[in-house]
Order: C-alpha cells, then structure tokens, then sequence
C-alpha cells in the first residue's frame, strides 16, 4: 500500500517476500499458516500479491496444492504466466529458501514491514486531513487519527481476545461432564498422572543432577505414551545420538542388561526379546531428532510440520541447557529458551516435556534433597514452567537397604494440581523406571514386556 508523499522510504524486502511464497511452493502445507498470519495486501510486489491470491484461490478449491507444476498450470489456465513470471520465476522463488525451518521468522519480517508501510499511510492520511479538512473541530481531527492508526494496530491484535460467554459455552459441558478421572497426556504413572500433569499447552521441567537418570525417565515416559496410549511424540536429543537412544528404548522395554545389548552377549531369550520389541518400537510414532544444536525456530517448525499432519501429542527436549539463543548473557539466553519453549506447546496445544540440569547445591545438603532454586542459570525456568519434576536418587550417594533401585520424584511446582513427592522403582540395568509398589503388594515378575 504505497503512501503518497514518501514512496522511496518504503520499507519492504523483497528477498523476504520470495522466501515466503517459495517456502509455500516447497511445502504447500505450510500454506494454512501463512494463510493465518498474511494477507495478499502484506505483499509489497504487486507481482506477489497476485500469486498469494492465486495460491489462495488453489488452496481454497483444492487444499494442499500449491505445488509448482499445480501454480504453473494454474498460471496458464488463467493466462497469467507471462506477467507472473511462470515456471522459471517458480523455480527462482524455491531456490530463494534457504529452510522451511525459517519460514515463522520469514512471515514475521514481512507483516512487519507491511504494518510499517500502513503506518506510513496513515500518517500521511493524518496529514492530508489536517491540512485539507474544513472543519475546526480538533476532538473529530483527533478522532479520526485514532481511528486510522487503531486500523493499523488491529493487525497485531488477532483474534485472540474472547469473551467470558465464549469461554463458558466452550468450557462448561467439559467442567461439568467431568469423571473424575486424571486430566491431561496420561504417563501410566499412577502418582503422576494424578498430580493432572501433562496438559496440552504445558511447559514440564523434569529436572536433576547428571547421573540420576533423567533420560531414562524421559525414554521411559516417551515409550509408555506412544507404544501404550498409541500417541505420536517427537524428542529432540541434542546430547545423545539416535542409534543411542533406540538402543535404551529397546533395552529398557525388553528387560534386556544395556550392557549385554551393547556388547552383543545375547541369549537365545533375550534375542526373542528383542525381536518382539523391534517390532513394536517399528509401528510406533516416535520421531527422534538428534542435531546437536537445533534452534529455537527448527524445534518450532520441525513441531509443526508434525503437528499439521495430526501427529503430535508430546514433545520432548533433552535438554533445556543445551539449546542456544541470541541474548546479552547466558540468564537471559535461558530465559528467551524457556519462555520459547512455552511458546512453542501453546502454540501446538500439546504438553513439552524440557530436561535440565540442577546446579551442585544439593551436593552439599545432608540429605541431598534437590530444590526448586536449584534449577541452573535463571529462575525463569521456575517462572515459566507449568511443573517442576526434581529427579532424585537416594543410594546413588549411599545405598542402603531401604534405598536400593528406588527414585523419587518431588513436584515442587504444580500450576494444576498439588506438590509432594512419590516413589518410583529403578532397575538400573535396563534403565527403568516403573510405578513403586510395596515388597508385600508386589505381582509375580512378567514373563514378557509389560507394563506396569
């Protein structure tokens, strides 16, 4: 929307512009979400307002095609391919993209830019008013600023705002026909399920010391979700490789020594085991992606991507600390990472599950016992965090007979639901954590995989 008095300060990008409608073309799924944020009009180039209103057109007759042979021969059935360029301005605006994984950033730049330039329209709007309006009312002058400029801002806002009445109508039958039964992602750990944890939108800290187990409890936690309740979970593992983790995974569901699985001492038992759990982790919806040092935009993109194709319900990070961000100092760097975090399972309406590490506090305490203030470099991990799970193992500092292959965990934050702590068994050499049942409760051992 070009403003008439200062035409050469406009701001725009037109490298931008291309990423977008290119990362479209790679991907025609990311359409709906750049559907949801830009408008034809956010567009600068008169070229790619008209090819955004003809991926519209395409997508709204025939969702998920906006592919480049299905533009160009959109292109041609309208007898538009000469003015907007046709297959090889295609081609040129695909080879713009540099990621798909950049494409939130991309949309951002170009609304941004788009509400610059409706800023710079207004103003001249304003002025062109003042100076040419007959009237001497200077509260309708004043008015009429407001409006314009408010006209501006309403592309910020978005539809998020509701109304109590929307709100009711869309909580109360769910508040009411409530059964009683634990709310949220279910673990099949009895305690923590009841704690109402794992909610969609919620941000979940399991912290602790190194050497505790919290990628194992997080592994543990991953195979109960998608192998018993059949959910898909994406884990970014920016410490362990994926062969690594598969090999826990599988050594823990088989009850198979990590040690003998790793080394290849097998008995003819523990290779029927393995059998059985290669093909169940084989049908399962588990996606691992181990790159050292993702960013913040590829978690969210990678996320997504899942998430538009109905397959995500849990998202794990292991782990926290190890995540990088532009800030002025390593606090602020964790607190951009969490808030991000938090963002990101807002925005895909499932629960993520971050690791992080305890700082050595607790090293120094009598009994060990890990706090929330324990949390390493930035207390907005607390802040931001809907639960806190604190790690701790007893006979890892001095075992005893009341100790032996026990865990507990302590909720020391809890946004839904109350605190305290519980008892989980630990079996070290398979990596696994199950549900802690008194020596006098206790069922007979299973004869295969099962869970507890």
């Amino acid at each position: 929307m070009p403003a008439s008095g200062h035409p050469e300060k406009l701001p725009f990008d037109l490298n931008t512009e291309k990423c977008v409608l290119g990362s479209i073309l790679r991907d025609p799924r990311c359409f709906p979400e750049v559907a949801a944020h830009l408008s034809a009009d956010d567009f600068y180039a008169p070229r790619h307002r008209e090819l955004f209103q003809l991926f519209q057109a395409l997508e709204q007759r025939s969702p998920g095609h906006c592919d480049a042979v299905s533009v160009a021969h959109e292109e041609e059935r309208l007898q538009k391919a000469e003015s907007l360029g046709g297959p090889s301005y295609l081609k040129e605006l695909m080879a713009t993209v540099p990621s798909i994984a950049f494409l939130e950033n991309h949309i951002r730049i170009v609304r941004d830019l788009s509400v610059k330039r409706g800023l710079i329209a207004a103003a001249d709007a304003i002025q062109r008013s003042v100076y040419n309006t007959e009237t001497e009312d200077v509260d309708d002058l004043v008015s009429e600023a407001e409006k314009t400029v408010f006209r501006v801002g309403d592309r910020l806002v978005g539809d998020d705002m509701k109304t109590a009445r929307q709100l009711v109508d869309s909580n109360l039958d769910r508040l009411l026909n409530a059964d009683g039964k634990p709310q949220g992602l279910q673990t099949s750990y009895l305690e923590l399920d009841e704690k109402q944890g794992f909610r969609p939108g919620d941000l979940l800290v399991l912290a602790a010391r190194p050497g505790m187990g919290k990628t194992a409890l997080a592994l543990n936690l991953l195979e109960r979700v998608a192998l018993k309740d059949q959910r898909s979970v994406l884990m970014f593992s920016l410490e362990m490789p994926g062969d690594q983790l598969i090999t826990r995974l599988l050594s823990s569901y088989a009850r198979i020594a990590h040690d003998s699985l790793r080394r290849g001492r097998l008995t003819a038992e523990d290779r029927r085991r393995l059998t059985h759990a290669g093909s169940v982790f084989r049908n399962a919806k588990i996606f691992i992606d181990d790159s050292s040092q993702p960013s913040l935009a590829q978690i969210r993109a990678r996320a997504r991507r899942l998430k538009r194709d109905g397959a995500l319900d849990l998202i794990i990070v292991d782990y926290l600390q190890l995540l990088g961000a532009k800030a002025e100092s390593r606090q602020n760097e964790i607190s951009l990472i969490s808030r991000t975090l938090k963002a990101i399972a807002r925005d895909m309406k499932v629960p993520l599950l971050a690791l992080a590490q305890l700082n050595r506090k607790a090293e120094d305490r009598s009994d060990h016992r890990p706090m929330l203030s324990d949390l390493r470099e930035s207390g907005a991990i607390e802040q931001d965090a809907d639960m806190v799970m604190l790690l701790m193992r007893e006979d890892y500092y001095e075992e005893t007979e009341e100790n032996r292959d026990l865990a507990r965990i302590f909720i020391a934050k809890n946004r839904h639901g109350s605190t305290g702590d519980f008892k989980l068994k630990f079996t070290k050499k398979y990596m696994r954590f199950e549900n802690f049942v008194p020596a006098a409760d206790s069922p007979p051992a299973p004869a295969v995989p099962a869970f507890d």
